[in-house]
């Protein structure tokens, strides 16, 4: 437990106020410290902040893949309500008709009885199998035990909970309580029903007396048909999308119709590709401006403005193409869309060669770039370390000094305590000493 000190006790002088005084002279160090701390540590969110935007741009032409943003394919529908389509580098250019017969369904089939009510159970117990034909020749089969007593909501959950081709659940008539079952994906089975030759992708035995058996089905299976262009063979599948309908080429049907489907370059990656870049780049030169500006933190350090002078060198190959448009008040960037379609369409090689040497040239310096910042934030981290623990040993070195003022100080306050006290008995004394010798005198 520490020692307790309390000032003022004799009244004299206030000794708390005198220490406290001593106590902020030699607080000023430490301030002076924190102030400096805070610079540095604000210099540092800004280089950290600079070191991320250098980092973002760095990734973004790591990641660049030129030769893929020039071989990009787009599928275009001129009835996107009928079909919708995607490419890739692969799918050759083309233009064909595409009609689309039919799409794809389930199969759904109810029992041919039903129970009166949800509360209702049947009456004896048995094993149902369901089979489930996944083409025109295999089949997988599933035993479901149901018990006397049980609901058939008992036997819904039982077969949902045992297989997942077959989704079970309650159909009501308006009279009474079936069991519906319904395909659960079109995509596990390309069997079609075929009620003429009673030919069904769900088929049951053994089910419930009360159920009686599955009926004809509420809804056919059927697969999606498309036929494309004079082709009397329609091309079909389980759902309605048709991958690799051609090299790369995946389409989807939405409903029955007609529809031209175009499969060409896509521009649009190169245009894109350069706006990100546009973004990337903006976002690196308001950071170095709002850094070095009148009054700011790094206001004439070459380490900083040098980023921005190098990045407008690195950006020749665009500026001798007219393909950028550059602004001399703030040093930002944007594209010139016009020249770049131009460009684009005359000449895409060219292009291909710019952006090329744009990737390497600023590759390699965003390399150097962002290890000198990173290496300048860490400078300034350590500074920061180094105050910390200037900070704490002075601070540490101000507790003990109070410690031995107030000791000081208390022992000061109780000497002079003592010596009033004897000044004080001297005094009387002499005052009694004085009366006794006035009475002799009488």
């Amino acid at each position: 437990m520490a020692d307790l000190y309390i000032s003022g006790l004799t009244g004299t002088f206030d000794s708390g106020q005198m220490i406290d005084k001593l106590l902020q002279v030699k607080q000023q160090p430490i301030t002076v410290l924190t102030q400096k701390k805070a610079l540095l540590q604000a210099k540092v969110t800004s280089l950290n902040n600079l070191y991320g935007a250098l980092s973002s741009l760095q990734s973004f032409f790591n990641d660049l893949d030129i030769n893929s943003i020039f071989s990009t394919k787009k599928a275009t529908s001129s009835d996107t309500s009928v079909l919708e389509a995607t490419a890739t580098s692969d799918t050759p250019n083309l233009s064909m008709n595409i009609t689309v017969n039919k799409l794809s369904q389930t199969e759904m089939r109810a029992t041919s009885s039903g129970l009166s009510s949800l509360t209702s159970t049947f009456s004896s117990s048995g094993t149902l199998t369901l089979k489930y034909w996944k083409n025109n020749s295999d089949f997988e089969t599933f035993n479901i035990n149901y018990s006397a007593g049980q609901t058939l909501n008992d036997l819904v959950n039982n077969i949902n909970s045992s297989q997942n081709k077959i989704k079970a659940s309650v159909y009501y008539t308006g009279t009474d309580y079936r069991l519906l079952l319904t395909e659960s994906d079109t995509a596990n089975s390309s069997k079609e029903t075929d009620t003429a030759t009673s030919s069904y992708v769900i088929e049951a035995s053994g089910m419930p007396a009360e159920l009686g058996e599955l009926d004809t089905p509420i809804q056919n299976a059927q697969n999606a048909s498309i036929t494309i262009g004079n082709s009397t063979t329609p091309v079909t599948s389980p759902t309605n999308t048709f991958s690799e309908l051609l090299t790369g080429l995946n389409v989807t049907v939405k409903k029955t119709g007609s529809t031209t489907l175009t499969v060409s370059e896509d521009n649009s990656k190169v245009s894109s590709t350069l706006n990100n870049f546009v973004s990337n780049y903006n976002n690196v030169i308001s950071l170095v401006n709002s850094m070095s500006g009148k009054g700011a933190q790094f206001q004439g350090d070459s380490t900083i403005t040098t980023i921005k002078t190098g990045f407008i060198r690195l950006l020749n190959p665009l500026v001798n193409a007219g393909l950028i448009n550059y602004s001399d008040k703030d040093g930002t960037i944007s594209i010139n869309n016009d020249a770049l379609q131009s460009l684009q369409s005359s000449n895409p090689d060219k292009l291909k060669e710019i952006l090329t040497t744009l990737k390497d040239s600023f590759s390699n310096s965003l390399n150097n770039w962002t290890s000198t910042i990173k290496l300048y934030s860490n400078t300034g981290d350590s500074q920061i370390n180094l105050i910390n623990q200037k900070i704490s040993s002075m601070q540490e070195y101000l507790a003990k000094y109070e410690e031995r003022l107030r000791r000081e100080y208390a022992q000061l306050e109780s000497f002079i305590s003592q010596t009033n006290q004897i000044s004080s008995r001297i005094q009387d004394f002499m005052t009694t000493l004085s009366e006794m010798t006035k009475g002799g005198n009488k």
